[in-house]
Formats: C-alpha cells, sequence, structure tokens
C-alpha cells in the first residue's frame, strides 16, 4: 500500500518546463500525484516528463499559452479525458518585463504582464473550477511575488500585475470555500531561475550577488518553493488554509 500523500491525485502545473514550475511538478510526482505539464514550450516539458517518468511518476504533455482561452480548455479537457478528475492547479506561468522607469516602458511589455500573470491565471481558475469541483474539493495555488506587495521602482507592470493577482486570490478564495476548493498564494522571494537572471542581468551562477540588496532575503533554489506546494497539496481542502499568503521572503511583506 502506498504511503505517498498524493497517490491517485492529480496536478496541474503551468509554466512547467523549466525553474519553479520544473520543482513543484516534479514533487507532486514524488508524492504521488500524476501531473500533468503546461507550458508553451514542448521540448522542455518532454525532458520535464521523462524525468518524472524515470523516477516512477506519472506525467502527460500539454502544449499550453496560458493566455490563450481555447488552448486553456484543451489543457483540463485533456486533464479530464486522461485522468478523470483534477485535485491540485499550481499557477506558476509568469512574465517580467524589462526593469525601466514608466515613461520607457513600453506597451507590450505592460500587456505581456498583464495577459500572462493575470489573464492567464484568472483563464486557468475559471476553467478548472468545475472539474476541481467535481471531487473531494481541491487546491488552487498562485505563485505570487513581493513586488506584488511592495512598491519597486522600475517594476510598474510587474508590479501592478502580481497585486491585482494576490487580490485575485482572496476574493476566489470566498467564492469557493463552500465548493471545498481553497485558493491560496505563495510568496518565493528571489529564486534561482532563469527569468530572475534575464531580469537583473546577471548569470545563474552569480544570482548570489544579488543577497546584500534583499533586505534580508535570500537566493533560493526552486525545490525549496515546490516544498510549500507541496505542504498545501496535501491539506485537506476542507480543513486547509484558504485566501492566505504564505511568504518565503527573509522580510516583512
Amino acid at each position: 500500500m502506498s504511503t505517498k500523500p498524493l497517490n491517485g491525485k492529480v496536478a496541474v502545473v503551468t509554466g512547467a518546463g523549466r525553474g519553479i514550475g520544473q520543482a513543484c511538478a516534479e514533487r507532486l510526482a514524488q508524492d504521488g500525484a500524476s501531473v500533468v505539464l503546461a507550458a508553451r514550450s514542448a521540448d522542455e516539458l518532454e525532458e520535464v516528463a521523462a524525468g518524472i517518468e524515470a523516477a516512477g511518476g506519472t506525467a502527460e504533455v500539454v502544449v499550453t499559452d496560458v493566455t490563450a482561452r481555447p488552448e486553456v480548455h484543451n489543457l483540463f479537457s485533456r486533464t479530464e479525458q486522461v485522468f478523470g478528475r483534477l485535485d491540485t492547479l499550481v499557477n506558476n506561468a509568469g512574465a517580467m518585463q524589462p526593469l525601466v522607469p514608466v515613461g520607457e516602458l513600453a506597451d507590450e511589455n505592460w500587456d505581456r504582464c498583464f495577459s500572462v500573470n493575470v489573464h492567464g491565471v484568472h483563464f486557468c481558475c475559471d476553467t478548472a473550477l468545475e472539474l476541481l469541483a467535481a471531487g473531494e474539493g481541491g487546491h488552487i495555488i498562485v505563485i505570487g511575488s513581493g513586488q506584488g506587495h511592495s512598491p519597486s521602482p522600475g517594476a510598474a507592470a510587474y508590479c501592478s500585475a502580481k497585486a491585482a493577482v494576490s487580490m485575485y486570490v482572496r476574493v476566489l478564495a470566498g467564492e469557493l470555500r463552500p465548493r471545498g476548493i481553497t485558493v491560496n498564494e505563495i510568496v518565493p522571494g528571489a529564486v534561482s531561475t532563469e527569468l530572475l537572471s534575464w531580469t537583473v542581468g546577471l548569470p545563474m551562477d552569480r544570482l548570489k550577488e544579488l543577497e546584500p540588496a534583499l533586505g534580508g532575503d535570500r537566493v533560493k533554489e526552486p525545490s525549496e518553493v515546490a516544498e510549500y506546494v507541496a505542504f498545501l497539496a496535501t491539506r485537506s481542502p476542507q480543513d486547509g488554509p484558504t485566501g492566505q499568503c504564505f511568504s518565503l521572503l527573509g522580510r516583512d511583506l
């Protein structure tokens, strides 16, 4: 008899091809969940799926742009067709902007931040609701940002988008509590990912150099964020926390 806490459960992870999303998918699979991997890059997803399956897990690849409603519908239709249920949705797909003042911020960068970070989260949550509610309830976990809680000069689009998502989590949690679905936000702080590397203009092996300017935070590994995702995914949907922000920052939000 399996002792894995998520045995028989199904999770969808967006942005699962690398970084935090990859780590979350691998950890949920390690805990026994069948994992549906969603992102735009098929090659990256296939590589992650191969690793999960080599470790004895189950993974399904569904190439998805979360900003496109039809592709999001296909993601959850495929999840239902293959596994017949959904227990956890991890909204991890995200987009950052170049760090520039508002007067220099291109419209396409503003639009991209909101399309991925806000519309993408809403499209996934909205589409997944009925499938999540069809079983014993479930979990929605949103990877937020400290910049959605504290202003960061040069990041107006990203801060604004992540702030919108943080409020969305709280509203959705209240709406879905009677249906046995929890909705929570995780604020990872600085994490060693390609997105952070691109944003600050430092190679991955030099990201630790940022720590003196992080106000008590440190550059974490994606697996550390995945631990908190697994913690929330293994709570009872009826009794677990909801409408909360779990911060991994080493300082106040």
